[in-house]
């Protein structure tokens, strides 16, 4: 309703609303204040900088970090190098911290717009991670720029779960098959690319349907937990890798290998198998795998698929003889692909 020209609220109408500065109950006349208010109510750890990296002022989060991981205090006050406070954080081995002041640097350059990164910093004796973004300050007199870093530690560790849980069995902690074929295929390649030797061997537990059937399901994951433990232990190297194809099939994948330790380890495995003791059976017939194995030499007319058909001939090879037996095959250039000469 309008009022000498003024607009008032009419009866049994809601007043007008008001904005949230007028709503707030302690008066803030400074604008400069309510940024300030603002800027130390975030977690985000924030400090303004110079192109030379110094830093001019940081928030309540920033103060708080420090105090916490008891930081030096010239690496946090006016005039401390920022570049310096990322090397006196960062995680073990420093290869991120590098890579973070190379981004900083081409950002206070000029050369790049913005950055943002992933990266882990010491805080006490933990490693935690951040996202840490730097950008330029917009309309300042001065060339400034703001970093910020954000924890996100948590999200991180639940990715790599997922990430681990994608790529392992639930049962036996071995790797799953497609993480399996990820590094089956890349070991060959790398295999080829320095003409070196590449090998896998197949295990499958020979009646391991008898031996469920007799014990049951429990004593039967108990029996192929035991199997992977063992193969595990000859996965000692980054080329290395054991894994459970399914049921009671498990593979191992060796890097850099040659037949005669291949073979070395396949007996290895069987023997270690009928070591454990597990029987089954009114003949009280012992556990006992057949193992097949393959290596590969190749200057790249074969690839993985060549080195898993030959170990896969092999192990049918070995179940096909009696079983608790070692067969293995040879892959090379002079070898056709279909039918890889036996050994």
């Amino acid at each position: 309703m309008l009022s000498n020209g003024r607009l008032t609220n009419s009866p049994g109408r809601y007043p007008a609303k008001r904005s949230p500065l007028e709503r707030i109950s302690v008066p803030i006349r400074d604008r400069s204040a309510l940024h300030t208010l603002v800027i130390d109510s975030l977690a985000e750890q924030i400090a303004i900088i110079d192109r030379d990296a110094r830093i001019i002022d940081v928030n309540a989060a920033w103060r708080h970090f420090a105090r916490e991981n008891k930081l030096a205090p010239e690496l946090l006050d006016a005039g401390g190098s920022y570049l310096d406070l990322l090397e006196a954080t960062s995680a073990v081995g420093g290869r991120r911290a590098t890579e973070a002041a190379r981004g900083v640097l081409k950002v206070l350059g000029g050369r790049q717009a913005s950055l943002r990164i992933e990266y882990p910093m010491r805080a006490g004796d933990r490693e935690r991670w951040y996202v840490m973004r730097v950008s330029r300050l917009e309309n300042t007199r001065r060339l400034l720029y703001v970093c910020s870093h954000f924890d996100i530690t948590e999200r991180r560790h639940a990715e790599e779960e997922a990430l681990h849980l994608s790529r392992h069995d639930s049962l036996t902690g071995l790797a799953n098959r497609r993480h399996f074929e990820e590094v089956l295929a890349s070991e060959v390649r790398r295999a080829i690319r320095r003409r070196m030797p590449v090998s896998l061997i197949e295990v499958d537990v020979d009646f391991f349907k008898e031996f469920n059937d007799w014990h049951g399901h429990v004593a039967g994951d108990e029996c192929l937990v035991s199997v992977a433990e063992i193969l595990a232990r000859y996965a000692r190297r980054p080329g290395d890798l054991a894994a459970r194809l399914g049921g009671d099939e498990f593979a191992l994948v060796l890097g850099e290998t040659d037949a005669d330790a291949t073979l070395h380890f396949a007996e290895g495995i069987r023997d270690a198998v009928v070591a454990l003791g597990l029987a089954y059976g009114e003949t009280n017939a012992p556990v006992s795998v057949s193992v097949g194995a393959a290596t590969l030499r190749s200057h790249g007319r074969h690839s993985e698929r060549s080195l898993f058909a030959a170990a896969d001939r092999a192990l049918y090879r070995a179940k096909s003889a009696g079983r608790n037996r070692v067969e293995h095959e040879h892959v090379d250039d002079d070898t056709d692909p279909a039918e890889p000469e036996a050994r």
